[in-house]
Formats: C-alpha cells, structure tokens, sequence
C-alpha cells in the first residue's frame, strides 16, 4: 500500500475507513475539523444527525473505529479517538 498523501487537502474531505467502521457511520473526520475549529455545537449537531443516541453510544462505544483509523497508516501514530 503506498503512503498516503496527507498534505493533499483532499486527503482530509474524503469519507475515511472510521466512519464505514462505525455501526452507526457517524462522520468523524467532519466533527473532529469542527472541534478544531472550537465549533462544539455544530460538531454535537453533526454526531447526532448521525446517531440519535449519541451520550448513550459514547459511553458504551467498543471503538471498531480505532483500528480503522487512518493514522495507524503513518509510523508511531495513535488513533485519533
């Protein structure tokens, strides 16, 4: 597999392996950019759009997401969740 590309800003927008891992396909990559940009409501709204239960499935989550994420791809990455 070769490296991915992350300074193709592309590389940011596009649907990722975390999402299709998660039960409930919540779009990480779009709240995590809006906890960056200190935008929690709209960050909450995007989580809960997606998932209906989102306090309940925070607290029992197993993160399938976390072997998916793309940063294991680069070396002595954690997941970001």
């Amino acid at each position: 597999m070769k490296p991915t590309d992350i300074k193709n800003p592309e590389y940011f927008h596009r649907v990722v392996d975390c999402q299709y891992a998660c039960p409930a396909h919540t779009p990480v990559p779009e709240y995590i950019r809006l906890i960056a940009a200190q935008r929690y409501t709209d960050a909450y709204m995007i989580n809960w759009e997606s998932n209906v239960f989102p306090g309940v499935l925070g607290r029992t989550c197993d993160r399938p997401c976390e072997p998916a994420c793309r940063r294991g791809r680069l070396a002595n990455e954690e997941p970001v969740a």
